[in-house]
């Protein structure tokens, strides 16, 4: 299991380079303007990351290969999961560092909103990541891609949604309810995921 995982990481090598480059590039743009874009933004773009390591493993045929070691499917399947989380954790954190770094630079102390915002994105990121893993491995890493963006859509139709009913949104006045709710949506939706895909994988043949 350490192994698939270590191997996904490596392989994203090249990623976290390009992905550190246009990390500054967003905190000088939208930092001084006050802009929480920013912060989504980079724990989105960690989450997406799960994707391109199962197209590398498309391209390099690594499931046909992988399959003939002793490695079972449900531990290919868990460790795409594990490596999510792995992803989104360190997207939230250095998403959190951006924030920090940025309130200290410009003389502002930190605002406990950006916390709560960065919480929430990144719940929702492991709700995405639990939709569109699935997808990958029911219609292919090609297929998926046109999915994603009606993925993406999803959380932003619930936002508008909740908006549209009055239903306030994630504020420092009401943290524990939220947190708990997409906690529990989270982790609900990462283990029907897992089932889901293990399902999937379970009948494909490499």
């Amino acid at each position: 299991m350490k192994g698939l995982i270590l191997k996904d990481l490596l392989n994203l090598k090249s990623t976290f380079k390009m992905l550190g480059v246009m990390m500054v590039f967003f905190a000088v743009v939208f930092l001084p303007q006050g802009n929480g874009f920013i912060f989504g933004m980079i724990i989105l773009m960690f989450a997406m990351m799960v994707v391109t390591t199962i197209s590398y493993d498309d391209l390099a045929k690594w499931d046909a290969y992988a399959l003939t070691m002793p490695v079972t499917r449900a531990e290919m399947v868990l460790s795409k999961y594990l490596v999510m989380v792995i992803l989104n954790t360190l997207g939230a954190v250095l998403s959190l560092t951006v924030g920090i770094v940025g309130s200290v630079i410009m003389g502002k102390s930190f605002d406990l909103e950006i916390l709560a915002i960065v919480g929430v994105i990144y719940l929702v990121a492991l709700i995405f990541g639990s939709v569109i893993i699935p997808l990958i491995y029911k219609f292919g890493t090609e297929k998926a891609r046109l999915m994603l963006f009606l993925c993406a859509l999803i959380p932003t139709a619930l936002i508008l949604l909740l908006e549209q009913f009055n239903v306030p949104l994630p504020t420092t006045g009401n943290p524990w309810i939220y947190l708990f709710l997409l906690i529990g949506l989270s982790v609900a939706g990462v283990i029907l995921s897992y089932l889901i895909s293990l399902k999937i994988y379970t009948k494909k043949e490499f």
